[in-house]
C-alpha cells in the first residue's frame, strides 16, 4: 500500500499521480544516507520531530519537521510512513528572533561577560571552602584544565558549574581562545538549532550566513549549560559533529572544521535525566569523559563561615560599609537552613541584608534577612515551600548500564525475544542491540 494525500501535495509541490508507484530516490533528491523514509526502512527505529531542507525533482526547496515510523509485517519490517509539517514560516520568525537576540547581546550581554571575565575568578586557588566533596570537585577540575577532554559538571541551579568551567578554561591551553556559554534550557528549540550549528544565505526565506557557537569558539571553549533540556534530536545531531568534528550549517552542504572543546552541565542527576529520556546516554558518555560534581550547600556546611565571610568582605567595599559578620542569631538560622538556592541563594541573601544594614551597624541581625526566607518565627507568616529532592549519584556509570541492561532483557520479554522488534522497541538498530547483549552477557532464551 502506497499513500500520499493532498498535504503533501501541497508542501512537495507534486501529485499523487506522478509519484505513486515510483522509488523515493525518483521524486526527492535523496539517498539511502539522506532519506529518513529509507533510514527507518534500513534500521527499523524511529526518527521523531527531525529538521529536514531537501530538494524535488520538480526543483522546490522543502522545509519540514519530519516522524518517521517502521511499519512492521510478521515481525519484520516492511515499510515505512512519513509525518510532516511545514516549517517554512516558523522558521522565518525563528531567523527573526535570532537576529534581535544577537543584536540585543552586542548592546548588553557582551561588556556584563567581559566585566566578569576582568574582576571574576579565573583560577581554583581562588575558590572559597575546605569541604572534602568540594576538594575533590576542585582536583578533578584542576586535572581536566591539562587536556582537552569533555567534561560534564553535575549538580544542582546556583552551585557554581559555570564557575567550574570558567576555571577549566582559564588553566588550560585553550585560554587565549574564546569562552562562550548558552544555557540549552533558556533558548527555544526553534533558535538553538540555528544558534549551535550556524545558517546558510538561501536555505529558506530570510536566512543568513551565520556561523554557530561551534564554530565561533575555534580554539576555545563552549558550555553548553543545562544540556538536558536540549531536545533529544538536536542531541544526536550535537553527537555526530563531535564525533566527525565538523559541523554542517543549517540549509548548507558544505561541512566547516570546528575546535572546540565542549563543557557541558546538569542540574539533575544524569541517570534520573536518562530515564526521563532528557538526555541520550551515548551523548552522556561523550559528554562525560571527564565527571565532576559539586556538591549542593547544605552537603558542605562547613564551609558556610567561610562562605559568609568572604561574601560580607566583599559587600563591605561596594557598599561602603563596615559589617563584622553575623549574630549568633542569624548564625544559628543560617546553619539550620537547607539553602535550596545554593552559594548563589547565600550571596543573595547576604547582599540584600547588607542593603538593610545601617552604616553603623557592625553585625548582620535576624530582621536584615529577607523575609521570603523564613528563617525567623517573625517571618512565617507565609506557607512553607516544599523543600527540593536531590539523590547523589555514586558510581554513575555502572547504575546507566545496569538500567539499560534491564530495558533490553524487558524488551526481549515483551517480543520473545526478537531482535528486530526488540530493537526497534528500545529505538537502536541491530548491530548496536547485538553489541549490548553480548557486552551484558544476556542470553536470548
Amino acid at each position: 500500500m502506497r499513500i500520499f494525500n493532498p498535504a503533501q501535495e501541497k508542501l512537495d509541490g507534486c501529485r499523487a499521480c506522478d509519484v505513486l508507484g515510483k522509488h523515493v530516490t525518483e521524486v526527492y533528491k535523496l539517498d539511502w544516507q539522506s532519506s529518513l523514509l529509507l533510514k527507518v526502512l534500513k534500521e527499523g527505529r524511529p526518527i521523531l520531530n527531525y529538521h529536514q531542507t531537501y530538494n524535488t525533482m520538480a526543483g522546490k526547496v522543502v522545509d519540514i519537521i519530519c516522524s518517521v515510523f517502521p511499519i512492521y509485517q510478521n515481525g519484520e519490517v516492511a515499510g515505512s510512513v512519513a509525518i510532516t509539517r511545514d516549517f517554512t514560516n516558523f522558521r522565518n520568525m525563528a531567523e527573526r528572533l535570532l537576529d534581535m537576540q544577537e543584536s540585543l547581546a552586542m548592546r548588553s550581554l557582551q561588556p556584563a561577560r567581559k566585566i566578569e571575565e576582568d574582576k571574576g575568578i579565573k583560577s581554583f586557588r581562588q575558590m572559597v571552602g575546605n569541604n572534602r566533596r568540594l576538594k575533590e570537585a576542585v582536583r578533578l577540575g584542576e586535572g581536566a584544565s591539562k587536556t582537552d577532554s569533555p567534561v560534564l559538571i553535575c549538580g544542582e541551579t546556583g552551585v557554581g558549574k559555570e564557575l567550574f568551567a570558567r576555571c577549566i578554561h582559564e588553566q588550560g591551553k585553550r585560554a587565549k581562545g574564546p569562552f562562550l556559554a548558552i544555557n540549552c534550557a533558556a533558548i527555544p528549540e526553534s533558535l538553538l538549532e540555528g544558534i549551535l550549528f550556524g545558517t546558510e544565505k538561501g536555505a529558506f526565506t530570510g536566512a543568513v550566513s551565520r556561523k554557530g557557537l561551534l564554530e565561533q569558539a575555534y580554539g576555545g571553549t563552549l558550555l553548553l549549560d543545562e544540556i538536558n533540556s536540549m531536545p533529544l534530536a538536536l542531541q544526536a545531531k550535537l553527537l555526530r559533529v563531535l564525533e566527525e568534528k565538523k559541523v554542517r550549517r543549517l540549509g548548507g552542504s558544505e561541512e566547516h572544521e570546528i575546535d572546540v572543546r565542549i563543557i557541558s552541565s546538569c542540574n539533575v542527576e544524569p541517570m534520573e535525566a536518562i530515564v526521563a529520556r532528557q538526555l541520550r546516554d551515548d551523548l552522556f558518555y561523550r559528554l562525560a569523559v571527564v565527571y565532576i560534581y559539586i556538591p549542593p550547600l547544605r552537603e558542605r556546611m562547613d564551609d558556610l563561615e567561610s562562605l559568609t565571610r568572604h561574601f560580607i568582605e566583599v559587600m563591605n567595599i561596594q557598599f561602603g560599609k563596615n559589617v563584622k559578620g553575623l549574630s549568633p542569631e542569624v548564625k544559628q538560622a543560617f546553619f539550620r537552613y537547607d539553602w535550596p538556592g545554593n552559594i548563589r541563594q547565600l550571596k543573595n541573601c547576604i547582599e540584600g541584608a547588607m542593603n538593610a544594614v545601617a552604616v553603623d551597624e557592625s553585625l548582620l541581625l535576624s530582621h536584615h534577612i529577607p523575609e521570603y526566607l523564613r528563617m525567623f518565627p517573625q517571618q512565617n507568616k507565609y506557607p512553607s515551600a516544599p523543600k527540593p529532592e536531590y539523590s547523589v549519584g555514586q558510581n554513575i556509570f555502572a547504575k546507566i548500564e545496569e538500567m539499560d541492561k534491564q530495558k533490553i532483557i524487558e524488551a526481549l520479554k515483551q517480543t520473545n525475544a526478537n531482535i528486530t522488534r526488540a530493537a526497534a522497541l528500545l529505538g537502536m538498530s541491530r548491530q548496536n542491540l547485538q553489541y549490548r547483549l553480548k557486552k551484558y552477557g544476556i542470553e536470548r532464551s
